[in-house]
C-alpha cells in the first residue's frame, strides 16, 4: 500500500474518531447546515464546535461554502456520506 494513501487514511479516522466530529459528520448527512444548527446540536462549546469543523476541513471530510456573509458546511461527497453510513451501521446505530 501507498504510504500517502495510509497517512490519508489515518487522517480520516482520527477525522471521525472523537464523538463530537462524529455526531457533526451524521448530521451533516441530512444536508448542509451553518455553525448554528451544529452548534445547536452538538453537545459543546461554540468555540470547541468551530475547532472540529476546523479539524473535519483540514482532513476533507466536510466542505464549506459560503454565500454572503453566511457559512455553510456539507459532507465533501457521497463516499464521504457512505463511509459514515458504515461506520454507524457497523457500530449497531443503523
Amino acid at each position: 500500500m501507498n504510504d500517502d494513501v495510509l497517512e490519508r487514511a489515518v487522517v480520516v479516522l482520527r477525522g471521525m474518531a472523537y464523538e463530537h466530529r462524529l455526531r457533526i459528520l451524521v448530521l451533516l448527512r441530512g444536508g448542509e447546515l451553518g455553525p448554528p444548527e451544529i452548534a445547536a446540536a452538538v453537545p459543546a462549546d461554540p468555540t470547541a464546535v468551530a475547532h472540529h469543523l476546523r479539524f473535519l476541513l483540514d482532513a476533507r471530510l466536510i466542505r464549506r461554502r459560503r454565500r454572503g456573509r453566511q457559512v455553510y458546511y456539507a459532507l465533501t461527497d457521497e463516499a464521504t456520506a457512505d463511509l459514515v453510513t458504515d461506520v454507524v451501521r457497523y457500530a449497531g446505530g443503523e
